[in-house]
């Protein structure tokens, strides 16, 4: 059974990402969705693969939400669409050559406080790390070596 503050707080994140009061409160109507991640069967298989349509899902904005989160979204894959799983596909789709260098990632940023450059393949991936870096010149400063 949900309870009344569970309810409210699913209303706040649906009206947080942009669906208007008046759509959560009323019926829905049907819509389709479209796989982003492959399905797979029993066997492991690829059973749906991606693009594929599925038609005549609530339209719920909380049903959409769950589905989303298993790779069923609204709109169709496409080049600009930016869920993890099109861009894991566009990552993993390029093709690898071996030009005998060291790998470079592709997102840089400086350290304002000691200048070392801190990497990864995406900005955010970069940002998280950076906070990381940042943890060790708080330790630093609190425990001086």
């Amino acid at each position: 059974m949900v309870t009344t503050t569970e309810r409210q707080a699913e209303r706040a994140e649906l009206v947080s990402q942009g669906y208007a009061w008046e759509y959560i409160k009323e019926w829905q109507p049907k819509i389709t969705l479209y796989r982003h991640a492959p399905g797979m069967d029993m066997e492991g298989n690829e059973a749906f693969p991606v693009g594929t349509p599925i038609k005549g899902l609530p339209g719920n904005p909380d049903y959409v939400r769950r589905k989303g989160r298993l790779g069923m979204l609204p709109s169709p894959p496409s080049e600009s669409c930016e869920c993890k799983w099109c861009v894991a596909r566009r990552v993993h789709a390029e093709p690898v050559t071996d030009t005998g260098e060291e790998f470079t990632d592709e997102e840089s940023i400086p350290c304002h406080e000691c200048g070392e450059q801190v990497a990864a393949l995406t900005k955010s991936g970069a940002l998280s790390r950076m906070r990381v870096h940042m943890k060790t010149h708080q330790l630093n400063q609190v425990n001086p070596t």
